[in-house]
Order: structure tokens, then C-alpha cells, then sequence
């Protein structure tokens, strides 16, 4: 009797990975261009969201090439300010000191015009 129970138990676990498995997906990380503006947007205006930061530049962006290069220039300013280069980090509610501040808001404009002449597709 208590073969039947642990078979019935370890069978129905093993019917459950199963499901578990066709059905579920890997977890993606595919930031598009308006969440990273906006999150730089937010690092500019002193609402740094460090995780969300540090994640954006540390994760290579393979599905968008435009982005990307704003990642890698974005990750060459971070390391500039490990090195304390021309940028370093800031003091108070701010990620970078003026220097950094004014290269990371050229990014922000350059995403900027990278959306506004992003094709916009309609489906009816």
C-alpha cells in the first residue's frame, strides 16, 4: 500500500514538471527604447533607480542594435566614473557629477530622436 502512495505521489510530481515545462517560458529581459528613456530619464532628474541602472548596462541588448549602442555608451560613461575620469559619481540625489550628468542627458537626447523616428505600425 505504501508503494501505491508513493508512486501515485512522485508520478503525479513528475506529470506536474512536465506541464510545467511545455507550458512555462524563460524569463527575458528586452528593454525597448521608451523604458530606457525613461529610466535614464529618471537618472537625470535625480530618481536613479540603481538596480534597474546597473541591470540596463550590465545586459548586452541583442534584439535592437540602436539600443544597444546606447547601452555600450551608457556603460562607457559608468565606467569613466569608476576609473574618476572626467566623470565621476555624485554626491546627494545625483548618479554622476555636471560632466557625467550633461554626457548621460546627450544620451537621453539621442534615444530621444532614435523614438521619434521609430516607424509606427497600426494594426486594424
Amino acid at each position: 500500500m505504501d508503494f501505491i502512495v508513493v508512486f501515485l505521489v512522485t508520478l503525479f510530481l513528475l506529470l506536474l514538471l512536465v506541464v510545467s515545462m511545455l507550458f512555462g517560458r524563460a524569463p527575458t529581459y528586452r528593454p525597448d527604447k521608451k523604458s530606457a528613456c525613461l529610466l535614464i530619464s529618471a537618472l537625470c532628474d535625480g530618481k536613479s533607480e540603481d538596480d534597474r541602472w546597473l541591470l540596463f548596462i550590465s545586459i548586452p541588448i541583442v534584439h535592437d542594435p540602436d539600443l544597444e549602442k546606447i547601452r555600450l555608451q551608457c556603460y562607457e560613461l559608468e565606467l569613466q566614473a569608476e576609473d574618476n575620469q572626467d566623470v565621476c559619481f555624485g554626491s546627494g540625489i545625483f548618479r554622476y557629477n555636471p560632466a557625467g550628468m550633461k554626457q548621460l542627458e546627450q544620451i537621453r537626447q539621442k534615444l530621444k530622436i532614435l523614438i521619434d523616428n521609430e516607424p509606427t505600425y497600426r494594426s486594424f
